[in-house]
Formats: C-alpha cells, structure tokens, sequence
C-alpha cells in the first residue's frame, strides 16, 4: 500500500532491479527442466434444442443455472474436480485433483490452469480430460464451451462484467478511459497460454528473446476471432486498450536493454498506474498519463508515494505479449478448438526448449526485432494471408517441427506431432487460419460453427 512518507518509497532504481530480478529471479535452475503448463479459456454458451446459441450463460444464477451452479452440480461425481473455495462473484475457484484450478474471467468465461507437467504431451493430456469432463458436464444442461479467440455469437454489451472483486472493478474503470476496448477483452475474449520453464544462466535470455519473437507468428498462424479489418479481433484489443502495458518492452524492440532484467524493469516503469492497492480488498483506479515511474517522482495528490509492495502489485497488472514471471508466460495464442490447441503448444514449447531448433529460429528472426510491433499488427489483420508472414511463419515452424521430432514422441506425443504437421500442411502452408473456418460456417449457419468451435476432436 501507498505511503504518505517519500523516505519510505521505492526509488526508480530499486524499482527497475526488484522488476527486474522478480522476473527472472537469480536461481541455480535443472538445465533439463522442460515443463509446460497451459491455461485455455472457454465460453459457456447456452443452445437450443437445434444447436443454436441462446446467449453467453452468466457466472452465476442462484435458483436457477449459472455456470457455478453448473460445475458445483458436477463436483459429487468428479474424479477431477473438488469443492469450490470462495464465493462468486468476489475471489474463488475450483481446486483439480491434479493439481490445477479452475477460474474465471469477468465475462464467466471459463479458465483451466494446469499444474506444471513433466512434457508437452502430459499437458496436452490434462487439459483434454478436464475439459472433456466440463463439456459433458455443461452439455447436460444445454451448454456448450467455446474455444475461439472471440465470441463471434455475441455483442459485448450483451455480456455483463460479473467479477466484482475490486481489482476488476477498478481494472474494468482503467480500462473505460481508454475507449471500449478493454471492455472487448475483459468480457468477450479467450486465450490459451503456454507457460514454460527459464532455463540456466545463458539459456533464459535466448528464450525470452525467442519467445517475444514468435509471438506475432503464433497470432498470424493460430488466429480465431475474425472481426471488422480484423483476422485476430483478439489481438486488435490487446493492440487498442493500452499499449504501455501490452505488446513488447521498448527496450527489446529497439535493442537498447542491457539485458533482460534491464528491459523488462525499463517497461514496468513506463507503464501507467491502473489501480492502486489501497487495502486487501479496497482498490482505486489509475489513470492513464501516470506511468508508476511518474507515480515515483512526483508522488500522487491523495495517495502518496509507491512502496515495494505497490510495485509488486503492479507488475500483475502488465500484460505484454510475453510475461516473465519466474518462467514464461506466452499470451500470444489465442483459444482455439481441442483438434488444434496442441499444435499451439508442441511449436511454441519445442521451438523455446530443443537447443538447435531455438538457435535456428532465433538466426532466422533475430534481424527482425525492430518490427515486432508491425509484425504483430500485420498479424491481427491478416494473419498468415500476409504472403511475408506466410512465409515467415512457414520456415519458422518447419523448424519448430525439426526441434518437436528431437525432443521424442514420449515428450512431444506422437499423435500431437502428427495433428501439428497434418495443420500446418493444410492451413499454414495454404494461407489459412482457423478464423477462415470459423467465419466460413458463421456465415452459413451459426449453430454449425459453434458445433466446430466446442467440439471434441
């Protein structure tokens, strides 16, 4: 929490180092540690009797069906889910068996955090068996789950902020500032995250480095929220609703970072304040124009000046394209159905963890640095029907292939391995997105696409 004292606040210095080393912390780190988790999100959509969508089902709807009352009806039979802890709509979710936890975003769409697995394949496995038991669940009472990038089937003004813990309540009046963007990703989006392990001294700089660089590819290749001028909508608002906070630190676009610490505690100064931690539960919203180096500097009119505590806090607030956080967070991907989610995760975790597949792809990309902005607003426009980005993205994962082929069929998973090459070869290769789909059977007929978009593979 903030202090009336400016002897007690945190100096720009120590801001950048604490940023710095919270992001890649000093660790003696397993040179063979190659652990993936993921984090897919899904829309909870209600259907008809034909399969048409009815309207995104709210978070919770006591007497009736809400999508907590949902899973708490399927918690007795479980073999995976446990009892929730908390209450909606503040803090809460679902603990896994294994490990992992179910949560929530503000639009209730549906979050499953695995725990960290041994292998690509392992993570591919957990999360196709919760969600397979939360599709059969949901479905019993007329309910589909979703995975694209965008709610194609809904406005967002028909779905409500349902979170009311105050960091989102705050988070969502940061956001209305800036335009209706923020409202756009809050409520209407879903990703799929894949978060992978540092590596030791020497290795965890080439990765983070990698993985910024690929984020633009993995927009243009695995795009799934086809929207106006836009073949990732997803990608759009996170390009709109705030760009001190998202895309990529200055400092590694333009090479001037001394190292990886440097940048991402560089960023972390420059982004603005979007809410204040007032006490555990009391929250008050930032504004833009008053980044936290700001916030420093000249202290705040109410509030005083930041604490270490408040650069903590902070730092969750930043969403870049990748988020270093003890390991790597990749947010370039966006959700897409269960027969292509593991194509996301064995290229992006292959190209990042077999040595020669990172070392060729960082030869191949590393000149390319300084157009990472533009690169990844070519992306969300048009994704590989960019012939340059086609053929980027192309090499790009033939060599991430090569590294998945390396790494062994025990790792990576024969059957993951064979589904990626069997997508890159008839959609990559082709100039296609999975948002062609998508818009293809949305046009048609929109209970055909929600079929493809929540269907088993």
């Amino acid at each position: 929490m903030p202090t009336d004292d400016p002897r007690l606040a945190i100096s720009a210095d120590e801001a950048c180092r604490r940023a710095g080393l919270a992001a890649f912390p000093a660790l003696n780190r397993d040179p063979h540690a190659r652990g993936v988790g993921l984090e897919p999100e899904l829309f909870p959509i209600e259907v008809s009797a034909t399969g048409q969508p009815r309207g995104r089902l709210r978070l919770t709807r006591p007497g009736g069906l809400g999508v907590v009352e949902a899973i708490d009806a399927m918690v007795p039979g479980s073999g995976s889910l446990r009892p929730r802890v908390g209450r909606p709509p503040h803090s809460f979710f679902y603990p896994l068996a294994n490990g992992g936890r179910l949560t929530f975003e503000p639009g209730a769409q549906v979050e499953h955090s695995t725990a960290v697995q041994p292998s690509a394949a392992a993570a591919v496995a957990d999360v196709g068996a919760v969600i397979g038991e939360l599709r059969r669940g949901f479905a019993s009472h007329g309910v589909r789950l979703a995975a694209v990038g965008l709610d194609v089937w809904h406005d967002v003004d028909e779905v409500p902020q349902q979170l009311r813990a105050g960091r989102y309540t705050a988070q969502a009046a940061y956001y209305r500032l800036r335009g209706h963007w923020g409202a756009v990703m809050m409520r209407n989006t879903a990703s799929l995250q894949v978060n992978l392990d540092l590596g030791p001294e020497g290795v965890w700089q080439e990765r983070w480095l990698l993985a910024n660089l690929i984020s633009p590819l993995l927009t243009a290749t695995f795009a799934c929220s086809p929207g106006e001028g836009a073949i990732s909508s997803r990608a759009r608002a996170w390009q709109e609703l705030d760009p001190t906070r998202s895309g990529f630190p200055a400092r590694l676009v333009d090479g001037s970072g001394a190292d990886p610490r440097d940048e991402w505690g560089a960023a972390a100064l420059a982004a603005d304040v979007m809410l204040i931690r007032l006490s555990e539960e009391r929250f008050t919203t930032g504004f833009p124009g008053l980044t936290f180096a700001d916030w420093i500097a000249d202290g705040h009119p109410r509030y005083g000046w930041p604490t270490a505590a408040d650069l903590d806090y902070h730092l969750t607030t930043l969403f870049f394209e990748v988020r270093p956080r003890g390991f790597l967070e990749l947010r370039a991907g966006e959700a897409v159905p269960d027969a292509i989610r593991p194509a996301q995760v064995v290229l992006s975790s292959a190209l990042l963890y077999d040595e020669r597949a990172r070392a060729d792809a960082l030869a191949l990309l590393a000149d390319r640095r300084s157009e990472l902005v533009e690169l990844w607003r070519r992306a969300a426009a048009d994704g590989v029907h960019d012939d340059e980005l086609r053929a980027l993205a192309c090499r790009l994962w033939e060599i991430g292939l090569d590294g998945a082929r390396r790494l062994g069929d025990g790792w990576v998973g024969a059957d993951n391995l064979a589904l990626t090459e069997r997508f890159l070869e008839h959609e990559t290769a082709r100039g296609r997105v999975p948002g062609d789909r998508l818009a293809e059977l949305l046009a048609d007929d929109p209970a055909r696409a929600l079929a493809w978009a929540s269907s088993a593979p």
